[in-house]
């Protein structure tokens, strides 16, 4: 799913991590992978998961749960969120892309990308 495909009014794309619904802006996703190869980084920081190939370029993938300090299981990485933050494009992996939202929900949480670009990029 590119943004060209995001359904217009929608401005949050929601994603389950750990368990919870959260939602990351629609302006800073690029496009989720679903499936992707992920290719693992011996001796690597823990919030990062691997590396995966998009588009022709290497982008950095953080497990969401480890970059947030969740409890749980390390994210299997099935579905790859590809975003931009800061100068930066790294992807996210979380257990499942929910839905777009138009509107805030809630109790729903934003995803830190601020937060997950320190835990990785430290």
């Amino acid at each position: 799913m590119t943004k060209a495909d995001a359904t217009q009014g929608a401005d949050r794309l929601v994603v389950a991590v750990a368990g919870v619904r959260r939602s990351i802006a629609v302006g800073s996703v690029i496009e989720v992978l679903r499936e992707a190869r992920i290719i693992r980084v011996p001796g690597g920081v823990p919030a990062v998961l691997g590396m995966v190939n998009h588009r022709g370029r290497v982008l950095t993938v953080a497990d969401a749960r480890r970059a947030l300090d969740l409890v749980g299981e390390p994210t299997a990485g099935r579905e790859i969120v590809v975003v931009h933050w800061q100068q930066r494009r790294f992807g996210l992996a979380v257990d499942a892309v929910v839905e777009l939202a138009g509107d805030a929900r809630t109790g729903l949480a934003d995803i830190d990308l601020e937060r997950i670009a320190a835990a990785i990029f430290a």
